[in-house]
């Protein structure tokens, strides 16, 4: 058995910043990575990587603070954040900070259980034994894969069908010119960009996309009347006001945007304007097979992202979409047999190839179910409920109270949120379906720390536009709860504090936020609530009109690290 002091699950944007921030504060602490895959990155892993694979942002807004992003062949002109960019910066990052001989790659996390040391680890295909006193969970939420049954397990067929994180790995099989008929299922943006990729290598690709579901996703251009980058204008200080957010509600903006009946006017011309402009760079009035791609809501798609939020970054994304080489079927996969892919309403597809772009299993699969309520954390396809015996010291609030409480002052401190859009398919948001993340500031398990164990944290589990920065002030604020340096409120403040938000992303991010902790438009607000428990500044532009209207960029934060370490000197001389 081997003992450590801080065990790390994932080895992506979350678990290397942790590590080093974690050795930054404690220089001699033994840490042990641990990751499924063979290099470091997780979505962004070697293995997952394939020409023209870009993240939905441009060069400056997808980094840490202290380390910035080298161009793209070093073009400065040249704002793509690729996949191979983001794969060698976070190597690069690694290697930096001597974090590589303290990973063990190719290795799967099968359990996690607590014992009198800490926590317990073992793995798949192993009689390994890892002990940890602290243990940080990075895994994310796209590690496993979820892939649909088909015909319940009885399909025979002769053609490789692969989930689309295993694209990159697939890559030169797509090259052989056998393959000319390919099949994608799915309306997640990982679809998108394996049909972009297939026609763009002259395959004839059949998307089919269930009718049941959320639908297909809205998707914003890369640039706002070709003019101002859409990402840019998601991280100014405006946004955090035309946005509605819970984290979000004082000030005199906030009360003319979300309070006014002319505020919330002028809110909704945004987004109608934002709306306009993203269906016309799409096409969808093309009167072509595109137009089944309008999202199924009938107002402000890109605000509600009732089925996600792209961004288009390639400029020949829409127009390679057009193509005649792609057919757009709303239906469901019922069998593959041979090479035929047979759908529910009766059609055969003929395929040469199958790509499930069906989204993520259980990323908590290392904890049993009682764990996982205890920790707070949603079964897979379920609810977060109590664990089946508390104890007296560990009892959990009466959440229904707390989620009732919370959902009213939502709607009273945002009303723009408390009229919701119509959608094709309403069963899919009622709030008993909601899975609920009960961590307080998304990483504490309340029930933990009320006992007094300050020995789990959970990261990554709130879904933005700037992952870098949010990974690294999270993951700051994160070591320091585990090391005793946050002072936690009562019980009753973290319950409310965990029901706000949860009733907050349920009303603003409609389906994806009864499925996700969705906070796309809305980091600067977490930034903000985790940099006031700090002690932090956390508006730092040089003056009002700046603050206001300047997109924050990771840079903005560069020394935050720094600064805390010299007011808590200050505090304790």
């Amino acid at each position: 058995m081997q003992q450590v002091d801080v065990a790390i699950i994932g080895a992506g944007w979350y678990g290397l910043v942790a590590a080093k921030t974690y050795l930054r504060l404690r220089p001699t602490v033994n840490i042990l990575i641990i990751d499924c895959d063979s290099t470091v990155g997780g979505v962004w892993s070697k293995e997952r990587l394939y020409p023209n694979l870009v993240a939905q942002v441009r060069l400056g807004l997808f980094n840490y603070s202290d380390m910035p992003m080298l161009p793209h062949d070093g073009n400065s002109t040249d704002q793509r954040v690729t996949g191979e960019m983001i794969h060698c910066y976070l190597q690069k990052y690694a290697e930096d900070h001597d974090l590589l001989r303290r990973i063990r790659f190719n290795t799967f996390v099968e359990s996690a259980r607590q014992c009198p040391s800490g926590w317990r680890l073992t793995f798949l295909g192993s009689s390994e034994v890892v002990e940890a006193e602290k243990l940080l969970v990075a895994s994310g939420v796209t590690s496993i894969i979820h892939m649909p049954r088909l015909d319940d397990g009885k399909d025979d067929a002769s053609v490789p069908v692969i989930h689309s994180c295993h694209l990159g790995a697939n890559f030169r099989a797509f090259e052989d010119i056998a393959v000319q008929n390919v099949v994608v299922v799915g309306a997640a943006k990982s679809a998108y960009d394996a049909v972009y990729l297939l026609l763009k290598m002259g395959k004839k690709v059949t998307w089919v996309i269930r009718s049941g579901g959320a639908g297909p996703l809205a998707i914003l251009p890369f640039k706002v009347a070709g003019t101002l980058n859409s990402i840019a204008v998601a991280s100014t200080r405006l946004m955090t006001y035309l946005s509605p957010s819970i984290l979000n509600t004082s000030g005199p903006l906030y009360h003319f945007f979300q309070r006014t009946s002319l505020g919330r006017w002028c809110t909704g011309r945004f987004w109608d304007f934002l709306d306009y402009v993203s269906g016309v760079h799409a096409g969808y009035g093309a009167d072509d097979h595109v137009g089944m791609l309008v999202p199924e809501i009938d107002r402000q798609s890109v605000f509600w992202a009732n089925s996600g939020l792209g961004v288009v970054t390639l400029p020949d994304f829409w127009t390679t979409l057009h193509s005649p080489n792609l057919v757009i079927m709303r239906d469901e996969i019922h069998s593959i047999k041979g090479k035929t892919a047979y759908l529910n309403t009766g059609s055969a597809l003929a395929t040469d190839f199958v790509i499930m772009c069906t989204g993520w299993g259980d990323h908590f699969g290392m904890f049993n179910a009682e764990l996982k309520a205890k920790i707070g954390l949603p079964t897979h396809g379920g609810l977060a409920g109590a664990p089946r015996q508390c104890s007296e010291k560990s009892r959990q609030p009466d959440w229904d109270h707390y989620d009732a409480a919370a959902d009213k002052e939502v709607c009273e401190r945002l009303p723009f949120l408390a009229r919701p859009p119509n959608v094709k398919h309403p069963p899919l948001l009622e709030p008993s379906r909601q899975r609920k993340w009960r961590l307080y500031r998304r990483v504490v398990p309340m029930t933990l720390a009320e006992q007094g164990d300050r020995s789990l944290a959970i990261l990554g589990q709130i879904h933005t536009v700037q992952t870098p920065l949010v990974a690294e002030v999270q993951s700051f604020w994160a070591i320091l709860y585990l090391l005793g340096e946050i002072k936690l409120p009562s019980a009753d403040t973290m319950a409310t504090e965990v029901s706000l938000w949860n009733a907050w992303t349920r009303r603003r991010y409609l389906n994806q936020g009864q499925k996700f902790p969705y906070s796309l438009y809305d980091f600067l607000p977490y930034i903000d609530s985790l940099f006031k428990d700090l002690g932090l500044v956390s508006r730092r532009k040089s003056n009002p009109v700046a603050e206001l209207l300047s997109p924050y960029q990771p840079h903005d934060f560069n020394g935050f690290i720094e600064e805390y370490l010299v007011n808590r000197k200050t505090i304790r001389c």
